[in-house]
């Protein structure tokens, strides 16, 4: 095989794997939390050993994007491409850990029989619905390459973030009212930071979204710069994607087909049924 038909190959595989990683983290999202509100010990000690191989899959992924770099001298759209992935791959470690994180207060939670008050179970799950679509919604920007629906994403972030400080409004009542016992108060608070972890993996899930105007644009752009510009303007400034960039979303679409539709929306569900078709 010529070695440019090589590397435009490899390319797409890195694409894919970045995907496919991130529809790992998703599911893995709904099972540490369901661990979490069902008190599911080993439902949450198996998501603890999945994110440790997600973290391999992303260790791997990063060395063969730095391969590709350091060996095939990639022009311009297809250093960005690498760009891109190695970038939002280092977001997916960073939620990868914070997944891991709410297993780990799962299992925390059943070990030492720590009762989290209804309400404030109540809560968490609504604010993980919230993320759940955040994620959906990153993923769906990423394989459609939708600077549209990117620039929406902050609005969803503000759901999650809403619920966040509520729950933690209601937990320094508790705290308050209801927790005289120090240890007691201590184990809680270890529980309670699956809050925090949800609230910071929407945030990451946005900020490798964001990544997507690096690649369609060439430009730098950061979350206040994009407040400036509408959407109009923000597709005016896409440049032309090489030979070896082969962005395909139907294709694409075959490597996060397991997520929720409801929670990647009306076109990527489109794209998801074509593909399996």
């Amino acid at each position: 095989m010529p070695m440019r038909k090589l590397f435009s190959r490899q390319l797409i595989e890195a694409r894919h794997e970045m995907l496919s990683i991130f529809e790992a983290i998703d599911l893995s999202l709904h099972d540490a939390v369901t661990a979490f509100v069902t008190n599911d010990k080993g439902l949450a000690k198996k998501i603890q050993a999945a994110t440790m191989q997600i973290d391999a899959r992303s260790a791997n992924l990063e060395a063969v994007c730095y391969n590709l770099i350091a060996t095939q001298s990639p022009v311009a759209s297809d250093f960005r491409l690498l760009q891109t992935i190695i970038y939002v791959n280092f977001n997916l470690q960073r939620m990868s850990d914070k997944v891991r994180r709410v297993a780990r207060a799962a299992r925390h939670k059943v070990t030492f029989e720590i009762e989290l008050p209804a309400e404030l179970t109540d809560l968490i799950q609504r604010e993980a619905d919230c993320v759940y679509r955040v994620l959906g919604a990153s993923v769906s920007a990423l394989v459609s390459n939708d600077l549209g629906s990117m620039m929406s994403l902050m609005d969803q972030d503000e759901a999650v973030h809403d619920i966040y400080e509520q729950f933690f409004r209601t937990f320094n009542r508790m705290n308050a009212e209801e927790m005289a016992d120090d240890s007691a108060l201590d184990d809680l608070r270890r529980v309670v930071m699956v809050s925090r972890y949800l609230d910071r993996i929407a945030a990451i899930s946005i900020d490798a979204a964001f990544r997507l105007t690096f690649l369609l644009t060439g430009q730098r752009l950061s979350a206040a710069d994009l407040a400036d510009i509408d959407e109009d303007e923000l597709e005016s400034m896409r440049v032309p994607a090489g030979e070896g960039v082969t962005l395909d979303p139907e294709r694409d679409a075959r490597y996060v087909a397991a997520l929720a539709p409801d929670e990647v929306g009306e076109a990527l569900s489109s794209l998801i049924a074509k593909a399996e078709s």
